[in-house]
């Protein structure tokens, strides 16, 4: 089926509700999760561009071919709506640090088999973090870390209306304001405790696996919800930060430095029987980690952050004073106290960066 035969790939030149007018078509960023089943726009109402998101149910009909269409209808649907709602609650609550959406709607285009497309209109963002970021030389550091902060401060705001992210990764931390603000972006895999989501089976990792945390490789599902989701996004947090540092995530410096008997793609056992093969490779690789920031100021601040956030074992996660505080394990305020310290004395010119 070529794109002229889907109503999602003609909403170019339409006037769509709010004054809001499509002036242009634009691909999706590579890595962003949807980016197959979504079609992508500029719009404008005559004060502002925004950036429109339209749902291509086709791309799910090619995906899988032979599903009940009705079926494949329904899901999309439902996926569709959870975003849309936890987006709207966002809003709702100022989430200053959360891509923000503008406005929502469905357009009909006659003379398609699927005429209906939802779609969702969010600020426009400059492009994400993998844009504007280098590994060599601490260079930028000033700017990481402010953009870090941003990160955690999203991430605290979504915990404290009980969403989780769960698919934290560089193309989700979109750019604003000539790149000195950062926010989350991308809800379409995240969990909430108030709002069933369509795509939660209660076992699996729901964002990006090669961002997955160890657990989930394994097959190990913590049982408490609350734990399991909170525990998720700090490892994929202290991951992110590895990501803007050396340029490769969590995940895959664990699978480099895991004996190559025990690596999940071949490992037939449970987690615990892994969980010391993995604590080794750990522990390697906040040293590769050591080794690649140097013998800088701001080193061992930020190495704690990521040997708290990406502890293998789940239940373990989290800054050890937090752990000893019943409900906030996973709270990412001394992530954000220590980041807000490390770019105040990097500002200062305390830290060096060379």
């Amino acid at each position: 089926m070529s794109q002229s035969d889907i109503a999602a790939h003609a909403l170019l030149g339409k006037k769509l509700k709010n004054n809001w007018k499509v002036i242009e078509k634009i691909d999706p960023a590579d890595g962003s999760t949807g980016g197959f089943f979504s079609v992508c726009y500029i719009v404008n109402n005559g004060t502002e561009s925004a950036f429109l998101k339209a749902l291509n149910f086709n791309a799910f009909f090619q995906m899988f071919p032979g599903q009940s269409i009705v079926k494949i209808l329904q899901e999309q649907t439902n996926a569709f709506e959870f975003e849309k709602n936890l987006l709207l609650k966002c809003r709702d609550n100022r989430l200053t640090k959360v891509s923000m959406i503008i406005d929502e709607g469905e357009e009909y285009i006659d003379g398609f088999a699927i005429p209906n497309v939802p779609y969702l209109i969010f600020e426009i963002a400059e492009g994400d973090v993998r844009s504007n970021i280098k590994f060599t030389n601490n260079i930028n550091l000033a700017w990481k870390i402010k953009s870090l902060h941003d990160i955690a401060v999203g991430l605290n705001q979504l915990h404290n209306v009980e969403i989780s992210h769960q698919d934290l990764k560089p193309s989700n931390v979109l750019l604003y304001n000539d790149s000195t603000l950062s926010k989350i972006g991308d809800l379409g895999r995240s969990l909430c405790s108030s709002l069933k989501a369509p795509h939660d089976d209660g076992t699996s990792f729901t964002g990006q696996i090669n961002y997955s945390p160890p657990e989930f490789l394994y097959g190990y599902v913590q049982q408490d919800w609350n734990q399991r989701v909170k525990s998720t996004d700090m490892y994929l947090f202290g991951s992110l930060i590895t990501y803007y540092f050396l340029g490769i995530n969590m995940t895959a410096l664990l699978f480099n430095h895991l004996d190559i008997r025990f690596r999940w793609t071949v490992f037939k056992g449970n987690f615990e029987q892994v969980n010391d093969y993995l604590l080794d490779a750990y522990y390697k690789s906040l040293e590769e980690i050591k080794i690649s920031l140097g013998n800088n100021h701001f080193s061992k601040d930020l190495i704690e952050i990521i040997e708290y956030c990406c502890y293998p074992i789940p239940e373990k996660r989290g800054h050890k004073k937090s752990i000893k505080e019943i409900g906030n394990q996973f709270n990412f305020r001394r992530a954000i106290a220590k980041l807000d310290l490390i770019k105040r004395r990097t500002e200062l010119k305390l830290y060096g960066n060379d």
